[in-house]
């Protein structure tokens, strides 16, 4: 179990995700195409940044000397097809927040503005993921806004996924992705009896800081309309950071749309 000093520590780690690395257009920003995603991970193999897993945070392993996690949200199967070679060419990997619920299917748990689907990783390729290195992470079985949910739908979402992305891994899923980022005290001790010891949300709420486990972590999202410059802010401090985080809470509170169209039912 981690103490308190290597919690403030790993909790300094800057943390990117991303969702779609994908040339194909969608009415939404949380795409980025493969020549984007190019450019940002080439500034950070020349700012001199290495790739380090939640699995290594947790393990307290030693950490290289500028350590960064890139992580993907919903398990797009472009992770497979756009990232992955990108990722490899420049010696990093990622941890993929799988939704177990729709491997190998459509994104129809999304609202699909003008009906476009896009496709999730398959069991072979998340698979083959695994082992390549990459961390596999639970994103629920079917994306819902958990902090909304009765608290055995909760549990069953959290306990499920890990179980199904444990056996499809051969590994110990232990890392999770609050769908939208939305977490409150309830769903975090669910995480804890489910299994769960790393949580990612997009920010850290106070009383966070008194975990030992699961530890919760704060993330930057990039999107479609960022540059480096945005990219140089969402991993650094300083004036510039905080505006940027204050753009970052405003698109997910636009998030929390999709739960509202789209709600959950058992």
């Amino acid at each position: 179990m981690m103490d308190q000093t290597h919690t403030r520590c790993i909790g300094d780690i800057p943390i990117i995700t991303f969702h779609k690395v994908d040339p194909s257009f969608e009415w939404g920003v949380t795409r980025v195409t493969p020549r984007q995603f190019e450019r940002v991970i080439a500034h950070l193999a020349e700012a001199g940044f290495t790739t380090v897993s939640l699995r290594q945070l947790q393990n307290n392993a030693s950490l290289p000397e500028r350590p960064i996690i890139i992580t993907f949200d919903d398990g797009y199967e472009s992770v497979y097809t756009h990232a992955l070679p990108i990722l490899r060419h420049y010696g990093f990997t990622a941890t993929v927040f799988v939704i177990s619920g729709y491997v190998g299917a459509a994104n129809r748990w999304d609202v699909n503005l003008g009906g476009l689907l896009f496709s999730h990783l398959t069991r072979t390729q998340i698979a083959a993921l695994s082992r390549a290195g990459f961390e596999i992470g639970s994103h629920t079985v079917h994306h819902p806004d958990l902090t909304r949910l009765p608290h055995a739908s909760a549990r069953q979402e959290l306990l499920r996924s890990r179980r199904t992305l444990s056996e499809l891994t051969d590994t110990d899923v232990t890392a999770l992705a609050f769908p939208f980022g939305r977490y409150n005290r309830t769903v975090v001790d669910l995480c804890r009896e489910t299994g769960y010891r790393q949580c990612c949300g997009f920010w850290r709420q106070p009383w966070t800081a008194e975990l030992k486990e699961p530890v919760v972590f704060q993330r930057k999202a990039y999107y479609l309309f960022d540059t480096l410059t945005s990219l140089q802010a969402k991993y650094g401090n300083g004036l510039l950071s905080r505006l940027e985080q204050c753009k970052l809470r405003l698109i997910n509170v636009c998030s929390h749309g999709t739960a509202l169209v789209k709600p959950y039912r058992e």
